[in-house]
């Protein structure tokens, strides 16, 4: 029988509010949040405000959630910055909580691999917000691919075309520019590089990548451009990236304006964008992220694998071309919803199968909170599409990519491996290691 699970949020932004939160609002027989943790206190009151949670079951700190009774609850959604999951899980691990957390899981992968070997042992649900696997596009490739029918893989062709106002909101102007912190294979490319390792399903060996910050650049700077794009800039007409043209359409992505706060007018978002990071010349900002990489990976077996991520384009889409021993798998974001599978033998024939990707993420938002709570409902992790437990081959791919492309090297996936438990090991607390 169906019951309504009672969820906690810890981190009401751009995700935890648009994504998780708006959930269970369409899905009130499904699931309801009843708890929220946020610093920010108008996140967190309009959070509460919508989801009509008791000023007593909502914090500014995540510790004062952990340190309550949770009697009742049955999960926690943990969807804060990036550098600040490890310890919400372990947290919700300790509480026995299901576990939903975005990814990626940390930010250097000494925490990540201390933080996926207490989820290794952990006996409750602890999924990754890896929509890919769960996109039904990307799903029916995974399929496809996993059958027989199309013979063996040998060579995955993978691109990320990231859109041009894409990068520069989240990338150059937005929480995601700083490449020590997060270069652009683990904020956006994750993604791709756990989706990759999840249809070729075999270790990865070696890795290679190259990348640069190519254009948004202070040398780049049109002459006369302020500080500023609302200062009054000479270039507003031509420059694709002035903030009018990105913030103010009727088809501007909200997921854009939610990452500035609760803002509830153009009035209030026009005096936001004269002052905060949003607002900023592209090219007069502190980014440093790359805003065009490619990876070359080595599997066991001879597959081979060839990622580009381009932050310079029209349309937003990720493309897949998948070939066989006996044939190919096409996916071409620029005709949503399309999978395309030649065969040549036996026989030479093509099919094409068409899937419904209505939805953020092309469907894979809704379909992963789906799974996260069937699983809590029946009880039956079977089915679990995105388990922490392997998540380790995708996230290792990101750090071992980042040390090729800043060393100009090739990287020993496995010796890389190694030597990041060894420095985990040896930085954990002599009582963790007894």
């Amino acid at each position: 029988m169906s019951r309504i699970v009672n969820l906690a949020l810890v981190g009401a932004g751009n995700r935890g509010r648009g994504i998780f939160g708006q959930y269970a609002l369409d899905m009130p027989h499904r699931a309801r949040f009843t708890h929220v943790a946020e610093p920010d206190e108008a996140k967190r009151k309009q959070f509460m405000t919508q989801h009509n949670i008791p000023a007593a079951q909502a914090y500014a700190d995540y510790h004062e959630l952990f340190a309550t009774d949770l009697t009742g609850l049955d999960g926690v959604v943990i969807a804060t910055l990036e550098d600040l999951r490890a310890e919400p899980v372990l947290l919700a691990m300790k509480h026995g909580l299901a576990i939903l957390v975005e990814k990626p899981l940390a930010t250097t992968p000494e925490d990540f691999i201390r933080l996926y070997d207490a989820a290794v042992a952990y006996d409750g649900i602890c999924i990754v917000c890896h929509q890919m696997r769960l996109s039904p596009c990307f799903s029916t490739l995974k399929e496809k691919a996993s059958s027989g029918s199309y013979g063996e893989i040998v060579t995955i062709q993978h691109s990320e075309n990231l859109a041009y106002d894409h990068m520069a909101h989240s990338f150059v102007r937005g929480l995601f520019n700083n490449d020590r912190l997060t270069p652009m294979l683990l904020a956006k490319s994750c993604h791709d590089m756990d989706f990759i390792s999840y249809l070729v399903d075999r270790p990865a060996l070696r890795v290679c990548s190259f990348g640069t910050l190519k254009h948004f650049t202070k040398e780049n700077c049109p002459p006369g451009a302020p500080a500023f794009c609302l200062e009054g800039c000479p270039h507003a007409a031509q420059c694709p990236y002035d903030v009018a043209k990105l913030y103010f359409e009727p088809d501007t992505d909200p997921a854009y304006i939610r990452q500035m706060g609760v803002v509830t007018s153009k009035d209030q978002l026009r005096e936001l964008l004269m002052k905060n990071r949003f607002g900023r010349c592209v090219y007069q900002t502190d980014n440093n992220v790359v805003d065009t990489q490619i990876v070359q990976i080595e599997f066991e077996g001879g597959v081979h694998v060839s990622f580009t991520m381009c932050g310079h384009n029209g349309v937003e889409r990720r493309m897949t071309k998948i070939s066989m021993t006996r044939g190919e798998l096409v996916y071409d974001g620029g005709n949503p919803g399309v999978v395309t599978a030649h065969r040549y033998a036996p026989i030479k024939c093509t099919a094409t199968f068409r899937e419904d990707i209505s939805g953020t993420h092309a469907g894979g938002d809704r379909a992963i909170m789906e799974n996260f709570i069937d699983a809590i409902v029946t009880g039956d992790t079977s089915q679990l599409k995105t388990p922490i437990k392997k998540s380790l081959e995708g996230h290792l791919l990101v750090f071992a990519a980042e040390v090729s492309r800043r060393e100009g090297r090739i990287v020993d996936v496995r010796e890389y491996e190694r030597q990041v438990r060894e420095a985990a090991n040896a930085a954990a607390p002599a009582e963790r290691r007894q």
